[in-house]
């Protein structure tokens, strides 16, 4: 004879079981975005909405305010979003300190960067998440769609690049032809990020050093897919060529793991930069 006391017991028990699984899954973060940001009140509401809109949904955004004096906290308290941890400094240190503060706070298995003025499209992260566990690799990077001013774009990296590395040597092609890998487009386990922290010394080119230190080390994957706008502002570091040219006389004086031959690429490559820039 059927015991419909025990039954019901059972079925309270199982659905008290997937509650707490379901519940386990939203507090277990996945991946963290690490936004900087200076004085980006005017554009950093749409930056944090192309994160939240994101299909992977456990995850948590660390904006980190870089001792801005505008209404950033305030258009960032709008949101009432328990996933957005806000970070306040007291004064200006620079976006790579920024980053590193990002890094020392995250709780999720991924690290993801993003700026105050870019957008991420709805689907970067779980392709991005995907790529990195079908392939087993530790960082993936995916194409970026650069705009200067809204006027006009341009893919990172070029179709040209893309055959360059189509047999998986990323290195070879980073130290003789420069950076492609934008902080913007990469989605890396935070056990490796953790060890290659950005250098707050660096005026520009972060993201080359950085990765320049890592790549002998993490294995690499490529999104031929375009997930991210970047948007570069009249302000923006990008269009500073003192600080490219500081930039690139410290990253001539920097020791990487490279042998003689990746050695002479790379000072050729550096020097060509230093000729052709225009003060």
């Amino acid at each position: 004879m059927i015991n419909f006391q025990i039954i019901c017991k059972f079925i309270l028990f199982y659905s008290i079981i997937l509650n707490l699984i379901s519940i386990l899954k939203r507090i277990n973060i996945e991946i963290s975005v690490i936004i900087p940001t200076f004085n980006r009140g005017k554009l950093i509401a749409n930056s944090i909405k192309s994160v939240l809109n994101q299909t992977i949904k456990n995850l948590e955004i660390i904006i980190v305010d870089d001792g801005s004096t505008d209404n950033t906290k305030e258009v960032i308290d709008k949101f009432q979003d328990r996933r957005i941890k806000y970070i306040k400094l007291d004064k200006n240190q620079g976006a790579s300190n920024a980053r590193n503060i990002g890094i020392k706070a995250a709780k999720g298995r991924y690290i993801s960067f993003q700026d105050s003025d870019d957008i991420f499209y709805p689907n970067k992260l779980e392709i991005q998440l995907n790529n990195i566990i079908n392939k087993k690799t530790d960082l993936d990077f995916c194409k970026i769609n650069v705009l200067y001013n809204s006027t006009y774009n341009y893919l990172v990296p070029s179709s040209i690049r893309e055959k360059r590395f189509e047999s998986g040597d990323f290195f070879t092609e980073l130290i003789s032809n420069g950076n492609f890998i934008s902080t913007q487009s990469i989605l890396i386990k935070k056990s490796f990020m953790k060890k290659f922290l950005f250098d707050p010394n660096m005026p520009r080119l972060q993201d080359y050093d950085v990765i320049l230190r890592m790549i002998p080390k993490v294995k690499i994957s490529y999104t031929k897919e375009v997930l991210v706008d970047l948007h570069i502002q009249n302000d923006s570091l990008t269009l500073s060529p003192v600080k490219l040219k500081n930039a690139i006389y410290l990253l001539l004086k920097k020791e990487y793991n490279f042998n003689d031959k990746q050695k002479k690429d790379f000072s050729n490559y550096l020097n060509f930069l230093l000729s052709n820039i225009l003060i």
